[in-house]
């Protein structure tokens, strides 16, 4: 024990040791020349002899491999060591055990043992045996948001064209992708008004861009240097040529741009014309081939940290950093898109297997949304960087709220959207910075009225409105902006239980619990897209579309509020004819609905103004087949919902 710290130090079997109860310990490690320490999580004996029949397993390879399940839209990862007992004495089994960080044991269903550690990412608990798997649901992408937004098109468009002149220009790796990824975003703005001209010059503008990029000898260029097994864009910046930093950040502008490009123009994206150097870009930053030796495999991945790394070098007391999470996430999303687009499903998987995992990571080590990571006094509700050894309110480049937080924020994109999922940490982050501000951001508005759009999309829009001549952050526009933030306040809150067996897809639910799906189709022929809850829609190529439902709850009854009184049989056999009757407290505005389990609108009954009182409705179901359907009452003071079962 040192420190308060047990350690067991196992020698093979006959080895004598001198020294006990001293700072110096030997042993003759019975001649054999090797021994094994663990770090133990208690002093017992009885761990200390658990810990001994493992000793000897010693550990000579360890692999990473993943499945995306499209059915199901889950990742399952799976880590698996190889060991060679090196004692084969009584009680002794060539297995090692491992202890797994939070975002591994939340989500794996492995037995746990009964031990854990204390570490800087949170308690790590401990699990026998030389494989374990993982299980992270995907809860999916979008090239753009639909256009789903109450906005003014007219207003939009000229938010469009403000920007429709302008020229990407010749500047270093990061800062150029942050310009092209503007413009890939407007691509689809501008197709979704309409504005053809408009989104085929910011095609255009791509185009030319990357081509210079991708070209040997340009003015901007890529370089392979064999000696670091590295692919460096010339100008470079922050390191990326000297110290291999940040390479997945700033490849994934141009991945995400160039996969922008190839859901317009395939044959631009094929492997003999530009897509053979993109396909590159990915293997720099993450090579999925181990086969492939010209770069290593995963090189900014850490795959059981569960995140990437920025800095190339690592030559740091506290380990390895990164500080912009949502920018790793975005190489993520570009690879998925990328991989969609040219139907090239390896890469697509590799982006899935990254974003499950990194976005898993994110809550957990860059958030703590389950306030279990952070210390109890740590007086911040999240850090700008990840060390391998600590957490770090605080940036490489300044010390201002919005900076620390906002940079786990950017870009915001059809990638961003699991940064929606729990609506309350995001209040909780937002108003955490306006509190520091005594009032609202003050830097990068658009970005943090983006994020707030996850959780207020009203104030977002209010505050947007009302900020006419704010400072437009680089990578941004405000056409991109009002797009974002008027489509989520009609669509509503990003929803996680739903999942769809396409990659590119998301769901929606709103405070009236009805449910937007969106569905993008990437191929070249229609594409039936299912939903876990039975929703589904037939998606014809390049084609974004949405659909929209009752949010079904799988319960029996659906609490009413105590205004309200509802009756109904259920008689067995169904009477085709059914009568539903509710009893209003006040007179309001009532639409009656019934939808099927999957959530697809059957029939409007009732749409319109009644007075207070006790209502009957006649419903015929002759038409409909044997099954349970829901009826749906709802006012603008409340929604009841009710099941009934059809047999005929």
């Amino acid at each position: 024990t040192a420190l308060g710290r047990h350690y067991g130090i196992f020698a093979p079997t006959g080895s004598t040791w001198s020294g006990t109860g001293t700072s110096t310990l030997q042993s003759d490690l019975s001649e054999k020349g090797y021994l094994s320490v663990a770090i133990l999580p208690d002093n017992d004996l009885e761990t200390l002899e658990l810990f001994r029949t493992h000793a000897y397993a010693f550990v000579t390879d360890s692999k990473i491999s993943w499945e995306y399940d499209e059915q199901v839209s889950e990742v399952i990862s799976t880590y698996t060591y190889e060991t060679t007992l090196m004692d084969s004495a009584e009680g002794n089994i060539n297995e090692t055990m491992t202890a797994l960080y939070r975002h591994q044991w939340l989500h794996t269903n492995e037995n746990m043992m009964p031990f854990s550690y204390t570490s800087a990412a949170g308690e790590m608990k401990l699990t026998d045996g030389n494989v374990f798997n993982t299980h992270h649901s995907f809860s999916g992408v979008l090239p753009a948001l639909p256009d789903e937004g109450d906005y003014n098109r007219d207003d939009l468009l000229a938010f469009v064209n403000q920007v429709s002149n302008q020229v990407l220009n010749v500047r270093d790796t990061y800062n150029s992708g942050k310009e092209m990824g503007n413009f890939a975003n407007l691509v689809h703005i501008a197709d979704q008004l309409g504005a053809n001209e408009q989104r085929d010059y910011f095609l255009n503008q791509l185009k030319s861009r990357l081509e210079d990029w991708l070209t040997a000898g340009g003015s901007q260029q890529y370089v392979y240097n064999s000696d670091w097994n590295v692919l460096t864009g010339y100008p470079s910046a922050f390191g990326a040529d000297s110290q291999i930093n940040d390479h997945h950040f700033h490849s994934a502008y141009t991945i995400m741009s160039a996969a922008t490009i190839a859901l317009y123009d395939s044959a631009w994206a094929s492997q003999d014309q530009w897509g053979g150097m993109i396909n590159l870009l990915i293997k720099d930053a993450n090579n999925w081939e181990r086969t492939d030796t010209r770069f290593p495999f995963l090189r900014s991945f850490d795959i059981y940290a569960g995140h990437s790394w920025a800095s190339g070098h690592a030559d740091f007391a506290d380990g390895n950093n990164q500080e912009s999470s949502s920018e790793s996430i975005n190489f993520a999303y570009a690879a998925i898109l990328w991989g969609e687009a040219t139907g090239q499903e390896e890469i697509r998987d590799l982006g899935v297997y990254l974003y499950a995992n990194e976005t898993a990571a994110i809550d957990e080590y860059w958030f703590d949304v389950d306030n279990e990571v952070f210390l109890e006094n740590f007086p911040h509700v999240a850090v700008g960087i990840v060390w391998g050894g600590k957490g770090a309110h605080a940036t490489w480049f300044g010390g201002e709220p919005e900076f620390i937080h906002g940079i786990n924020f950017l870009p915001l994109t059809g990638g961003s959207l699991y940064l929606g999922k729990n609506p309350e940490y995001v209040l909780t982050n937002y108003n955490t910075v306006a509190s520091k501000r005594g009032g609202q951001p003050i830097l990068w508005k658009d970005i943090f009225w983006e994020y707030l759009a996850f959780a207020d999309p009203a104030q977002a829009i209010a505050d947007f409105n009302a900020d006419p001549n704010y400072q437009v952050f680089d990578g941004e526009s405000r056409a991109h902006t009002m797009h974002w933030l008027y489509n989520l306040d009609n669509m509503g809150r990003v929803d996680t239980e739903v999942t769809a067996d396409i990659a590119t897809y998301a769901v929606f639910k709103n405070d009236n619990d009805e449910r937007t799906y969106v569905a993008y189709n990437a191929g070249s022929s229609d594409r039936l897209v299912t939903f876990s809850d039975g929703f589904s829609i037939t998606v014809g190529p390049k084609e974004m579309k949405t659909g929209s439902a009752l949010a079904v709850s799988t319960e029996e009854d659906v609490e009413t509020v105590s205004s309200y009184e509802l009756f109904q049989n259920y008689p067995n056999p169904f009477n085709p004819t059914t009568t539903i009757q509710y009893q209003l407290a006040t007179a309001s505005e009532v639409r009656v609905d019934v939808y099927n389990m999957a959530g697809q609108h059957i029939q409007t009954l009732v749409n319109g103004n009644q007075s207070r009182g006790l209502h009957t409705v006649q419903f015929d179901a002759r038409r409909l087949s044997s099954g349970v359907y829901i009826y749906q009452i709802k006012t603008k003071e409340f929604v009841a919902t009710r099941k009934m079962v059809l047999i005929k």
